[in-house]
């Protein structure tokens, strides 16, 4: 084995540094940490006064739309009130137009007529009852009207019968 020559680097020891403890190396992570927090520190606040302004903008823009459908209900109200109060003025109206003397001055007045005297007026009995007849109409022969025509009275006849 050759012999070892003491020039070489490798003899030389040097003390290493010694291993750092978390106790050295927190004070590195506080400084790390302390800057965060103190942007979180100026960036909170302005986050909070960006949302109450937010909440605040909100709410306004709910209470005008309140507003507005407040003054929409006042508005349509006045419309139904008017609406009845012109119908109940039309019902009175149509009251007094058929009162039933109202139309007998109209007739003798306005149009010259009389009342019926008990001599006009004539009853009739019928001969064979309450009842009526009905007579068939005369049509074409079926030749005629051609196909679709005897159809057509066919389909007639038979919706008149249903009647």
């Amino acid at each position: 084995m050759p012999a070892a020559n003491r020039s070489s680097n490798a003899y030389q020891l040097q003390p290493a540094a010694p291993p750092r403890s978390k106790a050295e190396e927190t004070p590195r992570n506080k400084n790390k940490s302390v800057k965060k927090p103190a942007r979180a520190a100026r960036v909170q606040p302005i986050a909070l006064v960006l949302l109450a302004f937010l909440i605040l903008l909100f709410q306004i823009s709910r209470w005008v739309a309140l507003y507005g459908l407040h003054n929409d209900i006042k508005r349509q109200t006045a419309v139904l009130d008017s609406l009845r109060r012109e119908n109940e003025q039309t019902a009175l109206e149509i009251d007094s137009l058929t009162d039933a003397s109202r139309i007998e001055r109209y007739a003798k007045d306005e149009l010259g007529m009389r009342k019926m005297e008990s001599s006009q007026v004539v009853y009739i009995q019928p001969l064979q009852g309450d009842s009526m007849q009905r007579v068939a109409k005369k049509s074409a022969p079926l030749s005629a009207r051609g196909i679709l025509g005897a159809f057509s009275a066919t389909v007639g006849d038979a919706l008149e019968y249903l009647r």
